[in-house]
């Protein structure tokens, strides 16, 4: 890859760490209204159980953002991040256009998850590009 391509790539993973900090902060500092985004609002629930794994979940997504910001600061050491994060954004993605075909998600979330595919699919690109190694 060019320099022009690496400084690409980085803010790219940069953008993809704000694109995850953005939902995670929301999830955790507004889950009434991202539950109701993504599942409609008769899914809001004063379940504790289903709060604490929602909530995890969106930590999660937070710690996926960190992880998306330390590959922006050094691409090749952190492959790892990027495969975990792509299998995490096939599965969401695919999980949620899933519900939504149950009709238990709505249009939002798999409007909202198509960010998730976009990514994956630009993260296919940078591990392909960079498989030996070089860039």
């Amino acid at each position: 890859m060019k320099k022009i391509s690496n400084d690409l790539w980085k803010k790219m993973f940069f953008l993809g760490s704000l694109w995850n900090l953005g939902i995670g902060l929301i999830g955790l500092c507004f889950y009434d209204l991202a539950i109701t985004m993504l599942f409609g609002a008769q899914a809001v629930t004063d379940n504790l159980l289903a709060l604490i794994f929602f909530r995890f979940f969106m930590i999660a997504v937070i710690l996926f953002g960190i992880g998306y910001y330390i590959v922006s600061r050094d691409l090749l050491a952190n492959r790892a991040v990027i495969w975990l994060g792509l299998a995490a954004k096939l599965i969401i993605f695919f999980t949620f256009v899933y519900y939504y075909a149950l009709g238990q998600a709505t249009w939002f979330s798999v409007f909202g998850c198509s960010g998730d595919f976009a990514f994956s699919v630009l993260f296919i690109i940078f591990l392909y590009q960079t498989k030996d190694g070089i860039y």
